[in-house]
């Protein structure tokens, strides 16, 4: 067997027949029983049994995030200690009864790749277990729970557990829909938006709705004002240089009566950026002042009040530039496929973001698309992945799994890979 110097990459045919047939049954297994984040009691057990039956038997126990299955794999031989990380929940939707395999919960489904994610990290942790002379270290092992929902991350990075464990680096991969199977994609420095929520109570007197001059017209002021939110970034902010959405979602008021205009109006949304909202940049305002200060003026135009909430969510997921330096060209020169590193920011948010600001951390979309597979978008009813991606995943971790560790071998003093004492 190589060495972790020789040959960085995998290719997936090397993986053999028992890993494969593992990846593939543990996706078809996890996909057909979805469970909603910090439920994932039935995906637990089967990835405990998984790893047992492989002999992988140190668990890393998390308080906070009982559902989690956390292990440590130990190389034997002094070395960093990377985390590798896949998440387990699933999200309420109905699937496409065409799709196979199909989820058997009716109203829940796998639409975010979370089954791939668990499925590949399941492979290659055990391939990695059978074979510890493809890395030196150890690796930490993460299954986390509640991808979708808060307490997923933020309850095992907050517990500490990636401190006591004593992590170098983490890596995490997510599954890119109409990208090519075979091709990985990652770009350093801030990558994925931050996340934040908000509620807006638009105010007034109520009338009835032959008359709305009587009351404070708030259905219509909170059209107006959803119509000027949507808006308020391309107008008013460098969106080249402070890329923002405000995107609202959903509306509700207190009255079910057609002919009563209500006195209060509920809207809902989320906010997408890459910094601070309270905080803004030198000499500019920051986003939540500026949402606040259009609202303060359209509102008294409108002849309404209004309450503002902002929730912050995740934060920006960020690729360490020099962890991506360490590793992406040793991928670049060794992958069978593709790897595109065309600088990306995307409005998407992810809760691997907590990780990413506490240690090194790269991040990765590893194409689904092939053969007609792989075209919906993610969230999507008709969400599925060609089954030659589960391999290409699985071969994917454990290339970086080997890299990491040849580049620490080389140069085990540096910060990424922590400090010979640490080992």
């Amino acid at each position: 067997m190589d060495s972790p110097g020789e040959t960085a990459a995998m290719d997936s045919a090397r993986l053999g027949p028992g890993i494969s047939a593992l990846v593939h049954e543990a996706y078809e297994q996890i996909h057909t029983h979805p469970e909603l984040g910090n439920q994932e009691q039935q995906t637990r057990h089967y990835l405990l049994q998984q790893l047992t039956a492989a002999g992988i038997d140190h668990l890393v126990p998390s308080e906070r995030a009982p559902t989690a299955v956390i292990t440590l794999l130990d190389s034997g031989r002094p070395g960093p200690t990377l985390a590798l990380r896949a998440e387990m929940d699933a999200r309420e939707t109905t699937e496409n009864p065409l799709n196979s395999p199909r989820s058997a919960v009716e109203g829940l489904m796998h639409n975010c790749g979370h089954d791939v994610h668990a499925a590949m990290l399941l492979g290659a942790a055990v391939y990695l277990h059978k074979h510890p002379e493809m890395y030196f270290g150890k690796l930490l092992v993460i299954f986390q729970p509640a991808e979708e929902i808060r307490g997923g991350a933020n309850d095992i990075v907050d517990e500490g557990i990636l401190e006591t464990q004593g992590v170098d680096a983490i890596i995490a991969q997510h599954v890119a829909s109409n990208l090519p199977v075979g091709t990985v994609s990652v770009s350093p420095g801030a990558h994925l938006a931050g996340s934040n929520y908000f509620t807006l109570n638009v105010l007034g007197n109520g009338s009835h709705a032959a008359l709305p001059s009587g009351g404070g017209d708030t259905v219509v002021a909170a059209a107006k004002l959803i119509a000027g939110l949507s808006e308020l970034p391309a107008r008013r902010l460098d969106i080249i240089e402070r890329p923002v959405i405000i995107s609202p979602t959903a509306i509700s008021s207190n009255t079910q009566a057609s002919n009563v205009i209500p006195t209060r109006v509920e809207v809902r949304g989320t906010i997408r950026a890459f910094e601070d909202l309270s905080a803004g940049t030198p000499g500019e305002q920051g986003i939540e002042g500026l949402i606040r200060s259009y609202l303060d003026g359209a509102s008294r135009s409108l002849g309404v009040d209004y309450e503002l909430e902002i929730r912050k969510g995740s934060p920006p997921t960020v690729n360490d530039p020099a962890l991506y330096r360490a590793l992406v060209p040793a991928l670049q020169r060794d992958w069978h496929g593709r790897v595109l590193t065309d600088d990306y920011r995307g409005m998407f948010s992810e809760d691997f973001s907590y990780y990413t600001s506490v240690v090194p951390a790269l991040y990765f979309s590893i194409g689904v698309a092939r053969d007609g597979f792989g075209q919906a978008g993610v969230h999507s009813p008709d969400f599925n992945v060609h089954p030659a991606a589960l391999d290409e995943g699985t071969a994917l971790l454990i290339s970086l799994a080997r890299i990491y560790s040849a580049h620490c071998k080389d140069a085990a003093a540096e910060s990424l890979c922590g400090t010979p004492e640490s080992h």
